[in-house]
């Protein structure tokens, strides 16, 4: 294990063989959480077994534990957040009165429910919007992190939202939220124990990927991790429901794609190809003028996410014209 050990950049210490770890899956919507989340738990890490249900949106499973996810959700709608919420957060939230309550209650759920685990892991899609909040937390819990993030080309990830919803699925508003969800606080991740996955790659060759995530996370392959890997493999993946694949070329070439999320992606990929490691420092050079970029776009997300949701009261206020519409459209489908 000396050598896999090397590649993790400096000051990626675990920490004493009785500290608890965890394994955060982090990530943009429709880029394979769920799928990694259950390839984690594959290689080890518990993940409980009170998981959301499946549904049509993702019928293979969240593997989201339902008491912290609906504790995620709480804390979510607490900044104000929506589920496609593009506005960024100001640092000085998650120290705010209405966010420290939930450090204790957090905590307390981490314990009651996994406790005795000496590396158990979460997922939830707004995770990495969160990510100021789960650091203090596990500093205060005294948690070894590591973290996991699925990454999927940009124009898959459009395609994919847009079978749930046409206004989301348009690339310019997943850009935006890819955006949003990714490159915050994904400089924060630089001394961490960090294993970027491709989600296509994932599918293509699952055994390498998986046996890679065990090595970088330092688990065990052992005979039961390789039968768990098997099983992921023949029994869990579902193929068919990878409906797109797009190149790098064809990201690079594709004039509708912005150019932050191009540039960002591009380095995320070098990041799953183990081209280059956590610690490079071109890699935070070149983030940190991304970074810059959305941050300058505050002002525009902002006042994007007012138009989106004065947009949604609009149509499900029953008194409004625009759901008139909508509920005068759906009885002329019917006929």
């Amino acid at each position: 294990m000396a050598q896999e050990k090397e590649m993790m950049p400096p000051g990626q210490d675990h920490g004493p063989e009785t500290r608890q770890r965890a394994v955060l899956v982090l990530g943009a919507g429709r880029s394979g959480t769920s799928i990694v989340a259950r390839a984690i738990r594959a290689v080890g890490v518990d993940l409980g077994d009170d998981f959301k249900p499946p549904s049509r949106k993702n019928p293979t499973g969240f593997f989201e534990d339902a008491v912290l996810l609906k504790l995620s959700k709480r804390l979510r709608r607490t900044l104000g957040l929506r589920p496609d919420s593009l506005r960024l957060l100001d640092d000085s939230v998650w120290a705010s009165p209405a966010v420290m309550p939930f450090y204790e209650e957090f905590a307390a759920t981490i314990d009651d429910r996994f406790g005795q685990a000496p590396v158990w892991g979460f997922k939830y899609a707004r995770t990495m919007r969160l990510l100021p909040f789960w650091e203090r937390l596990f500093e205060e819990m005294d948690v070894s992190p590591s973290y996991v993030m699925p990454i999927r080309n940009p124009l898959s990830v459009a395609r994919s939202r847009s079978r749930l919803d046409a206004n989301r699925g348009r690339q310019e508003h997943s850009d935006l939220e890819w955006l949003a969800n990714v490159v915050p606080y994904f400089d924060r991740l630089r001394d961490k124990n960090l294993v970027v996955i491709d989600y296509d790659k994932l599918m293509e060759n699952p055994q390498a990927q998986l046996e890679r995530l065990a090595t970088r996370l330092d688990l065990p392959l052992t005979d039961k991790t390789q039968q768990e890997i098997h099983t992921f493999e023949n029994s869990f993946l579902k193929r068919d429901l990878q409906h797109s694949r797009f190149s790098i070329d064809d990201l690079k070439s594709a004039g509708e794609i912005n150019a932050l999320v191009r540039d960002a992606y591009l380095w995320l990929d070098r990041l799953a190809k183990d081209d280059i490691q956590t610690n490079a420092s071109e890699l935070w050079d070149a983030w940190g003028k991304i970074n810059s970029g959305v941050s300058a776009l505050a002002p525009i997300l902002a006042r994007l996410d007012t138009l989106n949701r004065e947009l949604r009261y609009a149509q499900w206020n029953p008194l409004s014209p625009i759901a008139a519409a909508w509920t005068l459209a759906r009885r002329l489908m019917r006929r």
